[in-house]
């Protein structure tokens, strides 16, 4: 793997092959039990670039990494990270304390049927209230819609 900044193949924005890796996860709870996502849970986009293994300072035994969250009941979680191979001295993110950010992707459902027996003022102003404005009549035929 090549440092990002040394990469001829994607000019160094380091999100090609050769200078990152592309892991995913997606876990979702299913039963009551609190559900611990680790770091040895994420699925690598190459076989050969996997998270840290190390034993238990305590018992010596084999565990899960590093804990990213903890799901209860009918909560998922998608996660997308690109690791790239980089050094401190360089830019703070490839420091040993680091940030994460996260964005939160509400999935949105419309009753439709519900939808039909409101007139066209009703729709404009149930567009209106939404404060983010993430809906949308449609001019042609009139119906609201969810803007991506």
């Amino acid at each position: 793997m090549r440092f990002s900044r040394d990469c001829y193949a994607c000019d160094g924005d380091g999100q090609c092959e050769f200078c990152s890796v592309e892991f995913h996860l997606r876990p979702k709870c299913i039963n009551d039990q609190t559900l611990e996502v680790a770091s040895k849970d994420l699925i690598s986009s190459d076989h050969t670039v996997i998270p840290v293994d190390y034993p238990d300072s305590a018992t010596g035994e084999e565990n899960k990494g590093i804990i990213i969250v903890k799901l209860r009941r009918g909560q998922e979680l998608m996660l997308r990270a690109i690791a790239r191979k980089g050094i401190g001295k360089d830019h703070a993110q490839w420091s040993p304390a680091a940030t994460v950010t996260f964005i939160y992707e509400p999935e949105i459902y419309i009753n439709e049927e519900l939808m039909e027996t409101l007139t066209l003022d009703q729709k404009k102003e149930f567009v209106d209230s939404c404060p983010t404005k993430v809906f949308a009549i449609d001019p042609l035929t009139d119906q609201i819609g969810h803007i991506s």
